[in-house]
This record gives C-alpha cells, sequence and structure tokens, in this order.
C-alpha cells in the first residue's frame, strides 16, 4: 500500500525506548527523519517528556506503559508539541487527551494498531458485521495472538474489533472473554487472547454459522509495520493543531477509504 506524499524531514522525540521506540527511530532515520530526543519515563531515574526542548521537536512519539501514557502525553501537549501515541490499555483516558490537545490547539493522534493493512480489516470489519448481522445463524467472535510479553488482554486492536461487531450485530451489547465454567452469555461477543513465545500479532474476526465460517484475519511478520505506521502518522499530522485519529488521515492519504 503506498500513501507517501514527499514528506519534509521531521525532528523526532521518542518517549519511550523499548521494542517499539526502537523501531520508530530506524524507520524514521530509513525515511529521512532525525531524532532530537529520547526519553525513557518509565526507565527509573531516566528523564521524563518535561525535560525536552519543545522549540526543537515537530512530533513526540509515545510508545510507552498504560500506567505513564496519559502523563507522558499531557507533559508533551503542555509543552506544545504534536504527539503521536501507540501505546495501548488506556483506551478509557483518551479522550482526556484529545481535549488537553484541543484546548492547547495541539496535534495529537493516538491508535492502538499503527499497521495499515489492520486499519483495512478495522473498516472490512464494520462493513461485513453489518452485512452478517442480517442474516440468521452466524455467530460473531474475534481471536488475537501476541507475544508472552504484551501486558494488556485483550489488545486493543481486538477490543477494537469487537467493539465494532457489538456496534452492527442484533442482540449483542458487549464482548468480552468466555466465561470460565458453562456458556458464553448470548448478548456477548467472545474474544479469545493468546499469549505465546514472539508473535508480533494476529487479529481474527469471524462469524460461526451452521454450515460455513467467515474469517477476516490480519497477521503481523514484523513489527517493522507498526513504527512505519506510526511515522507515516507523525509526517501527517506535523503542522495540524488538533487531535485528529487515523482513519482521518486514511481517507486524506486514500481517496474513497
Amino acid at each position: 500500500m503506498t500513501v507517501d506524499r514527499d514528506p519534509r524531514p521531521l525532528r523526532l522525540c521518542i518517549v519511550g525506548l523499548g521494542r517499539m521506540g526502537r523501531a520508530v527511530e530506524r524507520v524514521a532515520v530509513a525515511r529521512g527523519h532525525s531524532v532530537a530526543h529520547r526519553v525513557d519515563p518509565c526507565g527509573g531515574d531516566c528523564a521524563g517528556p518535561e525535560s525536552i526542548d519543545a522549540s526543537s521537536v515537530d512530533v513526540s512519539m509515545e510508545f510507552t506503559t498504560p500506567e505513564a501514557a496519559l502523563r507522558n502525553v499531557l507533559a508533551l501537549i503542555e509543552r506544545g508539541t504534536p504527539v503521536v501515541s501507540g501505546t495501548t490499555g488506556w483506551d478509557d483516558r483518551i479522550d482526556e487527551a484529545r481535549a488537553a490537545a484541543r484546548d492547547a490547539g495541539v496535534g495529537f493522534l493516538w491508535s492502538p494498531n499503527f499497521s495499515l493493512g489492520m486499519q483495512l480489516l478495522f473498516r472490512l470489519a464494520a462493513l461485513t458485521s453489518g452485512w452478517m448481522g442480517r442474516l440468521d445463524g452466524f455467530a460473531p467472535f474475534v481471536e488475537e495472538r501476541h507475544h508472552a510479553g504484551k501486558r494488556d488482554s485483550p489488545s486493543g486492536s481486538a477490543a477494537r474489533l469487537a467493539a465494532l461487531v457489538v456496534a452492527s450485530s442484533p442482540g449483542k451489547r458487549e464482548f468480552g472473554a468466555a466465561p470460565d465454567d458453562g456458556p458464553i452469555p448470548a448478548e456477548r461477543v467472545a474474544v479469545a487472547s493468546i499469549r505465546a513465545g514472539s508473535i508480533p500479532g494476529d487479529h481474527t474476526v469471524g462469524w460461526d454459522g451452521p454450515f460455513e465460517t467467515l474469517e477476516l484475519s490480519h497477521r503481523v511478520r514484523d513489527r517493522a509495520v507498526f513504527a512505519e505506521g506510526a511515522v507515516r502518522a507523525a509526517e501527517w499530522l506535523a503542522g495540524r493543531d488538533s487531535p485528529h485519529d487515523i482513519e482521518e488521515m486514511l481517507e486524506d492519504l486514500l481517496p474513497g477509504f
């Protein structure tokens, strides 16, 4: 998928120096950008985003932990730097960050998954769920697989897929794991989470009927796909002064999306 627009070089601040932070730096440099600051607020005595020189940053990239994300994002917004955040597991606080960005006139874009292929899966899942909801006898489900070190369950992307299915499926009002004992409640969309080894991320949304099953799947082969999408989001967000989402970016870059 090609969405490049010959972006201008950016000066980035990378907040969070884990696997994703390092991957973002590699992709950013390969795309002609520079890293002005690296901070790791989750690393003991390391300085947080409050220490950066905001005048030397075009966009900050935040990939830390659910516990630290809101604090980091608010600190960056307060310093006037647009923020791209890919930390998952803090969905219930995202609106606070968006409100702060709106009040401050600062760009902000959060997504649980920066894979462009995954964004297409979200759109396809919403469309397909609406169609399948009109057919009798099909039961929706979501399955996700990630590496053993992933901290949130279900993943942010699985939760989004499940929420899209719930919104379009008659009789479904919630999503979640199956109970330890007994059948799953009829009003729940089942979400299965698997944690093992080094799986970068697999997601499937499906509908099972009496005689057939329909599945839509997205499988990641390399974590770099998330980093590339995040850097492209930074290129798009640079110069914007309000909160946005990745759907707006793709609608801008892919007319007809």
